[in-house]
């Protein structure tokens, strides 16, 4: 939980020519830092980080007593041992000078515009002033390998295999000096069969742990072992060795003393823990520290150092070939710098490691990792003739010195505040903390809390620029005010409120807070009383108080404060309770405050605050429990908390789990769960028969324990994640308490346990937060960027950076369920999972582990758990999509192994396609690709384009007719048509890039944002000896050429050249041919032309086909309604007085009241203004006139064009109707009056809210279907849309069709239909079927004129269209048919009449001024 931050700092020594730096130790406080070079002390103040004294012996000294090697302060830091080459201890005397306050003075130069303004500027630490002084030295016989303090002594290893004991003044202890060859040794501490070492081996590393009670010792010989004696005098005569078996190539070691640990490293490049067994004495192995191969693949020398961390949560270690890492206490490597980006010029991290340190050691709370850097290599790794992760082509370069040299470091960190404030595990926000900086990735940036006026004011405009989550990579970086930090670095307790909101800090004294929805800081207001206490036990908040464990200066008393948060920081509001020892820590549960002090008590008390007083909060002490015999050592416990989870009991097994706390709630009998040195102890307390509340026997729970979460609140929903109990430790990963519910309606029999220890592991990720509802570990891990700089200073090397990281663990839980028969209770967490947008991928991920690791195992396995998580996993509705996501994302050859234990692909296929889960399908057929012949993948993708056509899955369509074209013909085992060689790509041609045409454009986005230009200009002259009607343009999507090879067939591609078509092709082409008709048939225009945009499907070539055949219509009012209801077209309310509609203005225009023109004349210099028009006029207009367009046309003014260039052929006739009928085209007395009258009022209301969308979508298939012949669909469109116009076009078009007359009384008995419902159903439609009775009395006439002959067949019916014109469908193999083989059928006709509109009925006059032009 310790993580770097940013770029290392150089300390550069104040010395010409100083000498090379071998060591660095702090003291005791971590403020003073000595560094040792060969021939010099330096002594260096943390913060502000500059050096206070440096003393240089002579060379006369050093070649009389040698070169300076090791280092030591004495535990009061009032004097320093330096142990030379030569076998002596040179002793320093540190004096601080009372005369001077202050070493650095801070003058502000003469220059005003230099002067000091900010604040910042100004440091209020004191640097002290110290010197050395009585400086002696002594010899010690044998020559010194390492040395440690004990108390007041001194512990020096020699060569000669002693360890003497002197004190500081210089004096040998003979009575307490040890002899390896007389100390007995054994594996455990049983005296009988110790025997003493008989090998010449001396102590190179020692290590002193007051809390294990002995020293861990290094031998030359490469054995570890710990000394212990019966007293903490170390009598010689008591003193035993215990070996650390196993192990014979140690190099350095380092304890631990919270957790009782003692960590080795090893020559290996590997680390080794061992704790003590409680059992038989003797060390057992806690746990390896390996290096991933993903970090380094290969060995980067012996482990050459091991330093804990302050709080004893982390390792730091380090190799002799260079890199350092960080593991927390149980294992979890945290960190490696051998991973990070070291730019293209370093390609060896070990050879050209930046980083070669030889020692290092903690300064400031854990914030700071001091490092000597040494430029010479010790190590640059063993060629391994099996393994070489780094081969290097011709002559071995030679070994590149460090960039860094010969310097010292500071490596800057974060950590966790889990890592010294326990009772933060209750928190689901993610922060981590500085030394006088806090990095937040909280997920929320609002609390709930009710804020001021002012606040909230402030609080609206800071929300934008404050975007926190709990899913963002992004941190906001609060910076500790200096006025605070500066006196007080660094912070050492941080919390956070459950809202997010509210953040304290404590530091070396006093504390403030936060609020990140406000932005802003509250201090003390005195700082005396900032000064007068520290925080000791942490703190914590309930509701609006803060609440923390103190020590009183003043006083000189042990407290527990507490503090209101609307208040100012004053201790005229604060509550104090006085304690009797120092506090440790201290938690809460609900409105209950846990307390555990250095003498070993733990006091509940209960928290309230007084009626009338809100601001003022008070404890009440209910209980002191003595938790002594539970610990070694006060310092041992790691947290305590206050929880409702108990083991059962015989009381217990008669009521489910949620009564159980229920009563605990009511009966107060919270247990109490502490976690000492690892292990995790349960005290329960439970209420006897005679209401006594007495603690029973502690339980373990588990061991190698890291952190403990509790969950803050229990779900209903989620009993099983939020009453359960989490447990990470470490390497051995996660281990959770699960609760146990018996099925509903049975009852728990007595020998089934109410809860379950359940273990996981954890692979890159430490958790740092559980969000238990989520089923989600929250965690960081370091990133590193590379920035050009200096290449000899700290800016080469990577700038480390902090990245969230989360990781789901539900599959995890379901697993080890599944596992142990328990998948009832798997079933019943997952259910109430169901609802997280990630449950279907942890489904994937548990049955993605599980396949991978029995497909792959090489011993056979007696209980496969497979069949057992696809029959857990077959219980949900994904369980289709899930098995084919984890089959594609695994190797092709698990998939046997995967499909024996789900069943056939072709079975989950046929699933898929009977639950409409198409895009499932989808992927199973390229499962079937690879499984399967080709042709029965063929077979299935056909059946897949079926589903996906009639379900409108339009882009899956369109990838399916590709892989069907990409399908090798000889790779089928059916005897197929030839096909091409050349096999279609998955993707676009290059050389005909897919390019969607204008109309595609308008049908899909419903707007036309650029001119369509399918048609010549109306300005050219007009064509009048054309032999067949050509004034209909091709659409632009048939222009475009296509370079892929076409059938052949009656398909709509018959346009291009067939005569490569191939029988693939000709498959593909019916099968769309087919539903394009079904659709038709149907009235599902809006699907008819999304099929033709998204499958290049050439619309108007297949409907002038169809145009006889499924394009016919027998019942105009059923296809009215379905346009209403396909393009969700309102229906036209309320009637017109007026035989007529306003569609267009032409009275404006003088040239159509001019008797003198012509009609021709005047048909040339018709135009209709769609500048201002409303939605419902037609958009058409001429471009002869020369009257600019407005922009906001719906239609484009060559689409308008387009439309009006219906020329007719000379010999036929000729109907036009306007607004008035149109009849003063023609020469006529009274046409001036009537075109020059004002226009008749709008036809409805509802009228001019038409859909601007489909109203577009509606004109472009009105379009289709008149460039296709398709006068039956067109002119419902065009009714639809009371586009006289578009009626004008359609009669000309039909009657200059070759088969004029059964056109024209197909079109004439349509207009009777709809004139029919208009005048019983629709009132709505009937002013406009008056407006346009012109043109239905111009069709009568054409056919009464027509010979008889002609019109003796009636309109062929929809029931026998498929005797009296070409089939509809093509008998074809039964692959092309529908699945299950009904065919198309037509749709029933009957659809929910329009509302009709009361209103008079309107009689149809014939208009006398009408007239038909001829």
């Amino acid at each position: 939980m310790y993580y770097c931050i940013g770029w290392p700092r150089v300390a550069r020594l104040p010395q010409d020519e100083p000498g090379t730096p071998v060591q660095v130790s702090c003291n005791r406080d971590r403020i003073l830092v000595a560094v040792l070079t060969t021939d010099s002390v330096l002594i260096w103040y943390n913060k502000p980080c500059v050096p206070i004294i440096s003393h240089r012996r002579s060379s006369s000294s050093i070649l009389e007593l040698g070169e300076n090697c090791i280092l030591v302060w004495k535990p009061d830091s009032s004097m320093i041992a330096v142990v030379t080459t030569g076998g002596h201890v040179v002793f320093y005397s540190i004096v601080v000078l009372t005369e001077v306050k202050t070493l650095y003075d801070q003058v502000d130069p003469s220059n005003m515009s230099l002067k000091r303004e900010s604040a910042e500027l100004y440091f209020k630490e004191n640097v002290p002033p110290l010197i050395f002084s009585q400086a002696f030295e002594i010899s010690v016989p044998g020559g010194v390998t390492d040395i440690v303090t004990i108390r007041d002594e001194l512990m020096i290893s020699t060569k000669d295999g002693h360890i003497l004991r002197y004190m500081w003044d210089g004096q040998l202890n003979r009575d307490y000096c040890l002899d390896l060859r007389r100390i007995p040794f054994c594996t455990d501490q049983q005296v009988l069969r110790a025997v003493p070492l008989v090998d010449q081996g001396y102590v190179t590393h020692l290590s002193y742990s007051p809390l294990l009670g002995g020293f861990t010792i290094v031998l030359s010989d490469g054995r570890a072992a710990f000394l212990v004696a019966a007293t903490l005098k170390f009598d010689p005569n008591s003193v035993q060795g215990i070996w650390a078996g196993g192990v014979e190539d140690i190099t350095c070691t380092a304890s631990n003393h919270k957790f009782r640990l003692m960590g080795f490293g090893r020559k290996n490049s590997q680390g080794i823990v061992y704790s003590i067994d409680e059992t038989t004495g003797g060390l057992s192995v806690s746990h390896k520290l390996i290096l991933p191969t993903k970090d380094y693949p290969g060995c980067p020398g012996p482990v050459t150092g091991l330093r804990w961390t302050p709080d004893s949560m982390c390792l730091a270690m380090v190799w002799a070939g260079g890199g350092f890492s960080i593991w927390s206490t149980f294992g979890t490597m945290i960190l490696c710098s051998l991973g990070w980006d070291h730019s293209a010029s370093i390609t060896d991290p070990m050879k050209q490691a930046p980083y070669n340190i030889i020692d290092m050691d903690w300064a400031g709370e854990g914030y700071q990792l001091w490092a000597i850097n040494s430029a010479e290599r010790k190590f640059t790794g063993n060629q391994d003739a099996e393994f070489c992760p780094f081969p290097k082509e011709g002559e071995e370069q030679p070994d590149e010195p460090s960039l860094m040299g010969n310097n010292v470091l500071i490596i800057p960190f974060v950590k966790s505040p889990l890592s010294v404030n326990p009772a933060m595990s209750a928190l689901d926000k993610l922060y981590l903390q500085g030394e006088d900086r806090l990095y937040l990735n909280s997920t929320e940036n609002v609390s709930s809390i009710p804020l001021t006026k002012a606040e909230t004011a402030e609080l609206k405009s800071s929300t934008s620029a404050n975007p926190q989550s709990s899913a963002s990579k992004q941190w906001t970086v609060v910076i500790i005010p200096h006025t605070y930090i500066s006196s007080s670095w660094p912070i050492r307790y941080t919390a956070m409120d459950d809202t997010g909101t509210y953040i304290a800090v404590a530091g070396r004294t006093g504390l403030v807070h936060y609020s990140t929805s406000t932005r802003k800081w509250k201090m003390f207001g005195n700082e005396t009383q900032e000064k007068e206490f520290v925080v000791t036990g942490g703190l914590l908040w309930w509701k609006d108080f803060l609440v923390i464990g103190c020590y009183n200066l003043t006083s000189n008393r042990d407290e527990v404060r507490i503090y209101p948060r609307e208040a100012r920081l004053d201790n005229s509001y604060s509550s104090v309770e006085v304690v009797e020892a120092q506090v440790l820590l201290i938690n809460k549960l609900e409105d209950r405050l846990i307390v555990y002090c250095s003498n070993s008590h733990i006091s509940l008390y209960d928290i309230y605050t007084e009626v009338g007083n809100p601001l003022q909060c008070k404890l009440r002490k209910v209980q002191d429990v003595d938790a002594s015999l539970l610990s070694i050592h006060p310092a041992c416990v790691v947290s305590v908390s206050l929880s409702h989870l108990k083991t059962e009991s015989v009381r217990q097994r008669k009521e489910s789990e949620r009564e159980s706390v229920e009563r605990e709630l009511r009966n107060d009998t919270a247990s109490l769960i502490l976690n000492v040195s690892g292990k995790v102890v349960l005290v329960q307390r439970e209420r006897t028969n005679t209401d006594e509340l007495l603690y029973s026997a502690p339980t373990v729970l588990a061991g190698q324990c890291e952190q403990v979460w509790l969950p803050r609140r229990s779900c209903s929903t989620k009993p099983h994640l939020t009453l359960s109990l989490w447990l990470y430790c470490g390497a051995a990963g996660m281990k959770v308490w699960l609760p146990l519910f018996p099925k509903e309606g049975e009852s728990q029999h007595s020998f089934m346990a109410k809860r379950i220890m359940l273990h996981f592991p954890l692979e890159n990720i430490y958790p740092l937060s559980i969000h238990f509802e989520e089923a989600i570990i929250v965690g960081v891990e370091n990133d590193c960027q590379l920035y050009p700089g200096n290449p000899s200073g700290p800016s080469i090397l990577p700038f480390t950076t902090l990245e969230r990281v989360s990781q789901v663990f539900l599959q995890q839980l379901l697993r080890q369920l599944i596992r142990r028969n328990l998948g009832h209770h798997a079933w019943e967490i997952a259910r109430s999972c169901i609802t997280l947008p990630y449950f279907q991928h942890s489904l994937e991920l548990l049955l993605h582990s599980v396949l991978e690791e029995e497909a792959t195992s090489k011993e056979p396995i007696p209980d496969a758990l497979l069949p057992s998580v696809v029959d857990f996993i077959r219980s949900f509705p994904v369980y289709r999509e899930t098995v084919v996501r984890c089959t594609r994302k695994t190797e092709v050859a698990l998939w046997p192994y995967l499909f024996a234990a789900v069943g056939s692909a072709k079975e989950l296929f046929i699933e898929c396609l009977e639950k409409k889960e198409l895009h499932t399908a989808a992927s199973y057929l390229i499962i079937l690709q690879s499984l399967e012949p080709a042709s029965a993948a063929k077979q299935h993708a056909t059946l897949l384009l079926d589903a996906a056509l009639d379900n409108g899955a339009w882009d899956l369509a369109k990838d399916l007719v590709r892989f069907l074209r990409a399908i090798d013909p000889d790779e089928c085992d059916e005897i197929s048509s030839p096909r091409a060689t050349s096999v279609l790509p998955s993707f676009p041609s290059p050389l005909s890039p897919a390019q969607a045409g204008e109309e595609d454009l308008s049908l899909v986005l419903g707007t036309l944002v650029v001119p369509r230009s399918r048609s010549i200009s109306t300005n050219a002259p007009p064509k009048t000896s054309p032999p067949e009607h050509q004034s209909l343009s091709r659409s632009m999507s048939e222009k475009q050429p296509r370079l892929r090879k076409i059938s052949s067939s009656s398909s709509p591609n018959t346009s291009r050249d067939g005569a490569n078509g191939t029988a693939e092709e000709f498959f593909i082409d019916m099968i769309l041919a087919r539903h394009a008709r079904k659709l038709l048939m149907s009235g599902n225009l809006v699907d008819l032309g999304k099929f033709s945009v998204h499958l290049d499907f050439y619309l108007v070539s297949w409907l002038r086909r169809e145009s006889s055949r499924a394009a016919l219509l027998e019942d105009f009012v059923w296809a009215l309604r379905r346009i209403h209801s396909d393009f969700s077209w309102p229906w036209p309310t309320g009637s017109s007085t007026s035989g007529s509609e306003t569609r267009s203005r032409t009275s404006s225009h003088p040239s159509l009241g001019d008797p003198t023109l012509g009609v021709e004349d005047k048909l040339r210099t018709l135009f209709v203004d769609c500048g201002d028009r409303p939605a419902t006029e037609s958009g058409y207009m001429s471009n002869s006139t020369g009257r600019q367009v407005s922009e906001q046309s719906l239609l484009s003014e060559h689409a308008v064009d387009a439309m009006l260039r219906v020329r007719d052929r000379t010999d036929q006739l000729s109907v036009l109707s306007e607004d008035q009928d149109l009849g003063s085209v023609c020469d006529d007395s009274h046409s001036a009056s009537i075109l020059t009258s004002p226009p008749p009022p709008t036809f409805t209301e509802a009228s001019t809210d038409t859909p601007p969308k489909q109203e577009v979508q509606l004109r472009y298939i009105l379009q289709i279907f008149v460039e296709a012949g398709c006068l039956d669909w067109a002119i419902s469109v065009a009714v639809v849309l009371r586009d006289a116009m578009a009626i004008i076009r359609i009669v000309n078009a039909a009657r200059s069709a070759p088969d004029a007359p059964k056109i024209v009384r197909r079109l004439y008995d349509g207009f009777i239909q709809l004139d029919g419902y208009a005048q019983h159903t629709c009132l709505g439609y009937r002013g406009f079927l008056n407006s346009i009775q012109p043109q239905i009395r111009s069709l009568s006439r054409f056919v009464n004129a027509s010979p008889p002959s002609i019109l003796t067949g009636k309109t062929p019916s929809r029931s026998s269209l498929t005797s009296s014109s070409p089939p509809l469908r093509p008998s074809l193999p039964r692959s092309l048919s529908d699945p299950k083989g009904t065919g198309s059928k037509t749709p029933p006709r009957s659809s929910p009449s329009p509302p009709s509109t009361p209103g008079e009925s309107i009689e149809t006059e014939e208009d006398p001024s009408a007239c038909t032009i001829s």
